[in-house]
Parts: structure tokens; sequence; C-alpha cells
């Protein structure tokens, strides 16, 4: 059972190195005040922890005794979270409770919510490395609450963080994803504590698409990651991430690559001295030496990972090196001691409820089994983990199952029934000949053999059912929202994404200081005009380098779709007000920029945009959902396109009633503008120099008005 590398995570092992770890120390209002000199020293010496995490530890633990009687309670405060992180980190739970305990002391003394939400969520934390999920769960829902009383975003980025990895752990990859998504949108900007933060959550959001079974989603995701902890020089971060690779690399079946990943984390977290990466590498190569049957070098490595697994007081490290060492002793032909070693291990996350790990687990136990030939074993794990795997992902139990379950049954009932006719004509009947006896038990056993034959391959077919069922769901998913031209979002995603963002609202935190979303519409201008002189094959291909350049453009939470056509749509998350004007000329400069050679001409092209924020500031009484606000910045594009194309034209304020509103989506933009009752910005697009013939062209069509303006294109 190999294991991903995430934050505080006991059943998969989720490891942030010290780097991550050391963003529980940052001072909370770090981005409105200077820090004191205590507060200095610490965030030098959680850098230091990058590198050298026991000599961190050892200088922290001396500032904390050294500290003054005077102290504040802010700066005694960050010290203690701080040092309870990094004696997480190293594996020394012990300590890192004893000083959780004076964290609490401190917030009851003065009344200190933030001390009192970190308390809480290291509490939760512990919960997790013993294997008490659901504890864990209550705990940190009672952190939540205070971070949310306290309304401040790294508080709330942090403990969101930490509930994303417990839900995670449980199997609600939908609570996870959405935890995460707070995470991510009150992350903040400028230093190189937050540019690390933002790695950790791009490195949580990888293996929540590994615990999906998307590894080529989970790849992407960490690579942009490790390009940015380079950047950082972020070793203990490097080495997490080189883990996750692994397993992704493990789960598309190219063992080679994982094994190299697997490799780089042991060497990295060697010079850092990072133990519990040590110890998840160790681990993650015991399986990739299971899967290729290297049985000999599973076991060494896996007691190896049991011998740091307990000096890092880590349970569920422990327990998923039982089950590498069961697999490994099955493999070997130990088969009685490897199942009792593998079910020991299950049994830990079946108490933890940690339903993804024993889900894993049945599914390799069953393999075993079944190369053990013990197909009644087999059967019964693989049925236990498809009633596991319903579970988690909402899905009907498989026919083929129930049918084969239906043939064993009735297959068996055969046997016993001929079993006792033939015991019955044996008492009433003494046979005289002994060869006789013979050729009835040769029988006997020819049709045992053919029953187990038969529930054999019925097995192996419904293990093959499975992953053809599983990797056209996955095809499917991805043909449905993505466009298949330029690979980009497409118009079923957006819905589906603001779907979700409703139903997440009561759980998202107010903030009301938060930026507003905008809604961008761009239309490419006289693209009909290039598939008609070039044809659609060259239109295709300025379709495909106009959506690269921006999707270059883009920010991570940013979302680009192809919205029809030559129409693209893209959604600004949470961008300041302020921002949104040079964005905009970003876009108008960047569609520009994106040239297209043919036949030793260049095609240039330029783009008319609506756009809008929402929600949008001003008196109106017209709910402004975003159905709504994209019909006005449709309605503003239109505008663009009367007014001369290669513009962009903004609504900045609405105060109409709600009767004159289908009206304004109707089109009469202009006289709601003239009224004063909407305001508009307008941006001009930079100059663009057309290849002559395509440019006389337009410019004929246009003077003798064979194209009216309402067509758009």
């Amino acid at each position: 059972m190999r294991i991903p590398a995430h934050s505080f995570l006991p059943q998969r092992i989720r490891l942030l190195a010290a780097a991550l770890l050391c963003l529980f120390a940052l001072t909370v209002h770090a981005a409105e005040v200077e820090p004191t000199p205590i507060q200095a020293e610490v965030t030098l010496l959680e850098d230091l922890s990058e590198t050298q995490q026991d000599e961190s530890l050892k200088q922290l633990v001396q500032l904390l005794h050294k500290l003054p009687a005077d102290v504040t309670s802010d700066d005694r405060r960050e010290v203690l979270v701080a040092t309870i992180a990094m004696y997480i980190n190293t594996g020394q739970q012990s300590e890192a409770a004893k000083l959780n305990l004076d964290l609490n002391k401190l917030a009851s003394q003065n009344r200190d919510d933030r001390a009192s939400a970190m308390a809480l969520n290291y509490q939760a934390s512990q919960l997790q490395n013993e294997g008490k999920l659901e504890e864990a769960t209550k705990v940190i829902e009672q952190s939540l609450l205070i971070a949310q009383h306290v309304n401040d975003k790294k508080l709330i980025s942090r403990i969101n963080g930490t509930a994303s990895t417990i839900y995670e752990g449980l199997g609600n990859f939908q609570a996870a994803l959405q935890h995460q998504l707070v995470a991510m949108d009150t992350l903040e900007e400028g230093n190189r504590h937050a540019e690390l933060r933002r790695v950790g959550a791009m490195n949580n959001i990888s293996t929540i698409y590994l615990d999906l079974k998307d590894p080529k989603m989970s790849l992407d995701y960490n690579d942009k990651a490790t390009k940015l902890a380079q950047g950082l020089d972020a070793q203990g971060m490097l080495a997490t991430l080189a883990i996750n690779r692994g397993v992704a690399y493990a789960d598309q079946n190219e063992l080679d690559m994982a094994t190299k990943a697997y490799l780089q984390a042991l060497s990295i977290a060697g010079k850092i001295s990072d133990r519990r990466t040590e110890a998840t590498a160790l681990n993650n190569l015991s399986d990739v030496s299971l899967t290729q049957g290297h049985y000999a070098a599973c076991v060494q490595f896996a007691n190896q990972t049991l011998v740091l697994a307990k000096t890092q007081e880590d349970k569920a490290l422990e327990a998923t090196a039982l089950a590498n060492l069961g697999l490994c002793h099955m493999g070997l032909g130990n088969v009685a001691q490897g199942a009792a070693e593998v079910n020991r291990a299950i049994d830990f996350f079946r108490e933890s409820k940690a339903k993804p790990s024993i889900g894993e687990l049945l599914g390799q136990l069953s393999t075993a089994y079944e190369n053990a030939h013990m197909y009644k074993e087999a059967l019964k794990a693989i049925q236990e983990q498809n009633n596991i795997t319903a579970e988690l992902f909402r899905k009907d139990r498989d026919r083929a199952l129930s049918e084969m379950k239906a043939k064993f049954d009735a297959s068996q009932r055969e046997k016993q029934i001929e079993m006792l006719e033939q015991k019955n004509q044996i008492q009433g009947v003494e046979l005289k000949n002994k060869g006789l006896q013979r050729v009835i038990a040769i029988l006997a056993t020819l049709v045992a053999a053919a029953i187990a034959l038969i529930i054999a391959a019925l097995y192996r077919k419904v293990r093959e059912s499975n992953r053809e069922l599983h990797e056209t769901n996955i095809k499917l998913e991805q043909q449905s929202t993505r466009d298949p031209l330029t690979g980009l979002l497409n118009r079923r995603a957006f819905q589906d994404m603001m779907k979700f963002r409703a139903q997440m609202a009561d759980r998202r935190v107010s903030d009301p200081i938060t930026p507003p979303h905008a809604l961008v519409l761009l239309d490419i201008d006289h693209f009909k005009q290039i598939n008609d002189t070039y044809g659609h094959a060259t239109g295709d291909l300025v379709l495909i380098s106009i959506s690269k350049r921006l999707q270059q453009i883009m920010r991570e939470k940013d979302m680009l779709m192809r919205w029809g056509g030559e129409e693209f749509l893209i959604f600004l998350n949470h961008i300041p007000v302020e921002n949104l004007t040079p964005v905009i000329e970003r876009v108008l400069k960047t569609v520009a920029e994106a040239t297209h050679m043919e036949d030793g001409r260049t095609i240039s092209v330029s783009t008319s945009i609506g756009y809008i924020s929402l929600p949008q500031a001003g008196t109106s009484t017209v709910d402004l959902n975003w159905e709504k606000a994209l019909h006005l910045a449709d309605t503003a594009l239109y505008m663009a396109k009367t007014r001369g194309r290669n513009q962009a034209i903004g609504i900045s304020t609405i105060d109409v009633s709600q009767n004159d509103f289908a009206k304004l989506v109707q089109g009469n933009l202009e006289d709601a503008i003239t009224q004063g009752l909407v305001q508009i910005q307008q941006i001009a697009g930079p100059a663009i120099t057309a290849e002559e013939p395509i440019k006389t062209a337009i410019d004929t069509i246009d003077a003798i008005g064979t194209i009216g303006e309402a067509a758009l294109g």
C-alpha cells in the first residue's frame, strides 16, 4: 500500500515539510503591522527548518525557555505555535501535546481566540495521528467556528487546510474539496511564506486527485507546485512533492519512474533529517517492490518503515507498513502469517473510519488471495471493496459481481446436493469394488476443480469489467467538460462550477473585504473573413493560438472557457475592482499578439469584449445573479462591436428597476447609458496591423453594407 504526502493526515501519512508546518507560526497581523523582534526570530528559525529541522527545533525550544516574564501574549503564542508545529513534524507527538496544553492555557487566560483556534487545530491533528478521525472532525469544526468569528484570512486558510485533510481521510472528497477551496481563496500574496502556502495548497489538491483515481491531473498540479518550490528552494516541500509524484506514477504502472521519485524524496529527507518523510519514502519503495514481485526487498523496506514509524509515534504509518509486510509475506508463500498481518492493519483503519485506505488494502488482499488460488477469500475481499467504493463514489453495486455471487451460490448448492445423494447411495449399498470408490473420488475432485475454475474465470471477468467501466467514466467526464478543439473548459463546466459555488455558499466564510468576481466575454473580430479567406482549418489554428496565449496570462484560480464558435468566457475569481482594467487591457493585447503565419503572410486579429463585476455595487433593486450578469456582459460586447470593434466595454454600475432590467438585457443599453441608469467603462484595444488582402476585403465588405452591424463575427 503506497501513501501520498500531505499535512497531518494519519492513514495516508500526508507530510508537508517544515516549510509548510512553519506557516502556522506566522503572525496573524503580519500584513498589517511590522513583526516584533521575537516574531522576526521565529520566522528566521522557520526558514532554517527547511534544511535543518533538528537545529531549528533546538533553537525554538531555547527561545521558548528564554522568553522574559513580561513578554506579550502575542509573542508567546507565536513561539508556542511554531514549536508545536515542529514537534509534530519531527514525530514528537507527546512533546507537542504538552505544549498544546500551554497554548490552550494561554488562550483561556488572555481570551485569545487565535490561540484557541490553533490549539484546537493541533488537537485535531494529533487525533488524526491516533487514527481517531471522527473525533478529529468534531474538534476541527470547533476550530473553524472560532476562526470564522475572528475573520482573519491567514487563520481561516490554515484551519480549512487541516479540515480538508481530515475529511479526505474519511473519504468525504466533496467536503475536502470545499475546505481546500476556502483555504485557496483566503491565501494572500506578496511574500515567501505566502508562496509556500500556495505550494502546500497545490500539493493538497494533487492528493485529492490521487484519491479520485486521476493521476494525470494530480501530476499536472504536482508539476506546477514543484516548479514553484524549486524557485523557493523549499527542500522539505520538494521531498513531499517527489513522494506524491511517485504515487501518481505508480497509479499509472510506471514503476521505474515511481522508484526514481521515491529515491529522490529519500535522499532529500536524509539531508534535512526529516524522519517522517524518510519513513514514507521507504514505505512506498516497499509497495513498488511488492508490485514488481521483489518480495525480499519488500520485506526489508517494510521492516525499516516499521522502525521509523514507531519512533515517530505514528500509528497510521505503522499500520500501513504492517500491511505491506503482510502482503510481502503472502507473496513469499507465508499466506496465513501475511493475511493475519494485513487484516490487523485493516482493523486499524476500520476503527479510524478511513474508508479509502480500507478499500485500497482490500483490493491488494484480494489479488494476493487470487495469486494463492484462494478464490473464495478473494471473492469476499473484493465484495467488501466494492461496497466501500460504491459508498465513497455513490455508485450502484456492479451487476456483474451480483451475478457472479449468484452463480457461485448456485454451484455450491448443486455440489452439496450431489454430495448428499452420493452419501445416501453409499450408505444404502455396500460397494464391493474398491476401484469404483477411487473413480468416484476422482470424479468428485474433478467437479470441485471445475467449480473453482469457473469461479476464478468469473472473478477475473468482473475485475476486467470494473476496470473498463472506470476508464470509460473518466473519458466521458473529460469529453463532457472540455472543448475538443482547444482543450479549454466548455459551457457545461462553467455552469456546473457556478452551481457548485451556489451549493457551497452557506459553508463559505463571509468576508466583507473579499473582492468581487468578474465575467469577461470576448468575441474575435472579423473571424468569418479568416475562415472564408484561408479555410476553417486555419481558423481553428487561430483559435488554438489565442486559447494558449490566454491560458498563459490566467491565474491558477481563474477559469478560461470556449463559450462557442469564436467566443471565449473568462471567470476572474476574486479580482479587486482596481485590478480589472489592467487585466482587460492585457487580454486585448494578448489576443492581438496571437498571430498565425499562412503562406508567408501574417494573420493578425483583434477582439471585442464585454465585461462586468459580480456582485455589482449600486442601488439597483435587481438581484444580479451570474446568469443576468452574463446577459449584461453580452449586451456590452454587442455595443463594443457596434462602436467599431477592437475595444472593451465594461458595465460599472446599474441603477434600474426590475421591470426595466428585461429591456436592458435585450439590447437597450445605449438608452440606459443616456438616461444615466447605467455607467460604463470603455477601453481601446492596441493598434492592429493586418495583412493587406484581408484588411482590404474587410473594409470593402463593411463599406458596401453586405454585412450589417448585427453580424458580430
